[in-house]
């Protein structure tokens, strides 16, 4: 819903015709109305009264009995004389009465530090994913896009008005008895949510840029919509991500039986039918939030690859890469190549997310850590079985994700005429094919330059053999209560192996860490504030003269970047050629840029490589957001000159992984933006 209050994708010849609600916004009508009188004028005065305490239930426009006795219940209270007969006098105590309701609407910037936690939210209808919009918190309540709850309810029927600010929920083939409209009182607010026309809550409406569409979009409270729905027989759940609406009758489910594609044994091949071109037809035709095409096409063979080389099913990756970038339309995904929410974590998503050197990468990655952290019995994260519903056990604390994803397996199944039977399912006795590799993918750079940074603990940059070995050795900060990640599992392990803290290496620093960390410090004769500083880190766990550094200021070459950990967080790790793995963020690039399709947004974020500046034999294809490396941002007569190395032979035409070539790219078909 826009914020000129215009339904996105329907006509207003597509509604079905009910009346508007009415509301008043104290503006007199002198109007006499009184019992038998009918029309819009009773709708008006109906809603009024149940905004103010005096409830008659339905607004249905008839000055019955009830409305009576309410006018004359409201008129003793304020006074007047108690004829139930509504005169210029009893519209102005009303109106008057009505007026400290209305709030003027909150118009937020898109930089508005007010919206906080902006993130991806999931609603579900009846235990199947619906659409999974962007909601924020607002003066500590949770808000979400209305025009995204419209198109749930439209699942089942619903049809929806939007007049005057008031958002008015048709339900279908109802009765006034089965609709709940006792004790409706509400309170202050710019917009109105009323079903079939009557008000059931006032509320603070916020508009607010949504970050996948791009355009400004009305959102309401959680709260007030998830009791408006209850009253029309639709329960609601709400964890803070996840919106589980459940019509009456309906049961919710988490077992592998009831989670679309549960029982899918991951480790298996797709069906030979899920190719690279039908994932791309998939992308290409698929409708999110109004747009039509994914800017995912052109990513089929990448998915295919990944389930070659680690052993993971293509159609659950696509799925997945559907479900947490919002069909790559996200903010993450576009600015990070963060196709599955890696370190998006809810108190600064856009901020906390890992970057990844290309979408590619970002595929092969995802399926090298599931299948070797959760899909592989006694792995860190196996969760009983190789499922979506064992995946989901350690994956996501949404106990809905696994439903989520399974829905969008079906859809793209169902696209090549596809359903679960073609699927291997899970069997204690399954055999699963061996993955081609379990090393951790790479991406290769073509002449990326680069200068140290230096940090505030070390006197240069530490540089290590493997990101396993940076990631276990380097200091990344103070670990104090709160504090999580590797380095606060290395800390356990050393408090356990030299003071037997008996401690659960789970990379928390909680109040059990921090009471044997102050131990640790009182039998050292330190001050005893449990934070484990650098110092201690220097002295206990990994003295310094055992791992080598470079000076700041120096300059490096780059020729291969990981994804990897620093502490809690997703990072890049840089490979410096001669050297070894750096922690990236004490590294600035110099020459390496992101290569940006015209309309990032659209399906049409392939970009061709051509083998000189006439543009006539293309050597390469890359897609949006792939990482590149040039002597300059300006195009030349038109080209840009890169230098980029082939990442796979699958997507790279046969080519050696590594292998360093230089193209160029039309002007008219991307342009090249600054990575630091």
């Amino acid at each position: 819903m826009k914020a000129q209050h215009v339904v996105v994708g329907m006509t207003l010849s597509a509604m079905v015709a009910v009346s508007i609600p009415a509301v008043s916004y104290a503006q007199t009508t002198e109007e006499s109305i009184q019992a038998g009188s009918t029309g819009s004028a009773v709708v008006l005065l109906q809603n009024d009264l149940n905004a103010l305490g005096f409830t008659v239930g339905q607004a249905d426009g008839q000055f019955g009995v009830k409305t009576t006795t309410e006018v004359e219940a409201f008129q003793k209270a304020h006074k007047l004389t108690a004829d139930g007969v509504v005169g210029p006098a009893t519209w102005k105590a009303i109106d008057s009465a009505v007026a400290p309701m209305v709030t003027k609407p909150v118009a937020l910037s898109a930089s508005s530090k007010a919206a906080k936690s902006i993130e991806i939210k999931h609603i579900y209808y009846n235990n199947k994913l619906i659409t999974s919009p962007y909601g924020f918190t607002y003066d500590s309540t949770d808000y979400m896009p209305i025009w995204y709850v419209m198109n749930t309810l439209d699942k089942e029927g619903f049809t929806h008005t939007w007049s005057g600010n008031v958002w008015n929920i048709i339900v279908p083939n109802a009765t006034s008895q089965s609709i709940n409209y006792s004790n409706i009182h509400y309170g202050k607010g710019s917009m109105a949510i009323a079903i079939n026309g009557t008000v059931v809550a006032r509320v603070i409406g916020v508009t607010h840029v949504d970050p996948a569409s791009k355009s400004t979009t009305t959102f309401m409270p959680i709260y007030y919509v998830e009791k408006a729905l209850d009253r029309v027989g639709i329960t609601s759940t709400w964890n803070g991500t996840t919106w589980k609406m459940t019509s009456s009758g309906s049961q919710g489910g988490g077992t592998s039986t009831s989670v679309p594609y549960g029982n899918v044994d991951l480790r298996f091949p797709a069906p030979s039918s899920i190719t690279a071109s039908s994932i791309d037809s998939y992308f290409a035709k698929s409708a999110y939030q109004g747009s039509v095409g994914s800017p995912l096409t052109g990513l089929g063979a990448s998915f295919i690859d990944a389930q070659k080389t680690y052993g993971v099913d293509a159609t659950y990756l696509v799925a997945h890469a559907l479900f947490e970038s919002a069909y790559g339309l996200s903010s993450i995904a576009q600015q990070d190549n963060n196709l599955f929410g890696y370190g998006a974590f809810t108190d600064n998503p856009g901020q906390d997310a890992g970057v990844f050197p290309s979408d590619d990468y970002a595929i092969r990655f995802q399926a090298w850590e599931v299948r070797n952290n959760y899909l592989n019995p006694g792995s860190s994260n196996y969760g009983g079985e190789p499922t979506l519903t064992g995946m989901n056990v350690n994956y996501a604390s949404d106990q809905n994700w696994a439903s989520g994803v399974g829905s969008l397996m079906g859809q793209i199944s169902a696209s090549v005429g596809l359903n679960s039977s073609n699927y291997q399912s899970y069997s204690a006795s399954n055999a699963a094919p061996a993955p081609s590799s379990t090393s951790e993918p790479v991406y290769y750079l073509n002449g990326a330059t680069a200068t140290t940074m230096a940090n505030t603990d070390y006197s240069g940059l530490p540089y290590y053999a493997s990101v396993t070995a940076g990631q276990n050795d380097m200091f990344f900060g103070p670990l104090e209560n709160g504090s999580f990640g590797q380095s606060v599992s290395e800390l356990q392990k050393y408090l356990n192996s030299t003071m037997n803290a008996g401690l659960t290496v789970d990379g928390q620093f909680g109040t059990s860490t921090e009471t044997a960390v102050k131990a640790f410090e009182a039998a050292k004769g330190l001050p005893q504030d449990g934070i484990w500083s650098f110092s201690m880190w220097q002295t206990y766990i990994d003295p310094l003269s055992n791992t080598p550094t470079l000076p700041a200021g120096q300059s490096v070459n780059v020729d291969e970047i990981a994804q990897g950990m620093a502490g809690g967080y997703v990072v890049p790790w840089y490979h410096i050629a001669n050297v070894g793995w750096v922690d990236s963020q004490y590294v600035q690039l110099t020459n390496v840029y992101r290569v940006i399709a015209a309309n990032p947004l659209s399906a049409n974020t392939s970009i061709s490589v051509y083998s000189d500046t006439s543009g006539t034999q293309s050597i390469a294809t890359l897609h949006s957001g792939d990482f590149v490396v040039a002597s300059s941002p300006t195009a030349t007569n038109g080209m840009y000159e890169i230098q980029f190395a082939a990442e796979t032979a699958a997507t790279s035409g046969g080519k050696t992984p590594g292998t360093l070539m230089t193209g160029y790219v039309s002007a008219q078909r991307a342009s090249l933006s600054a990575q630091s």
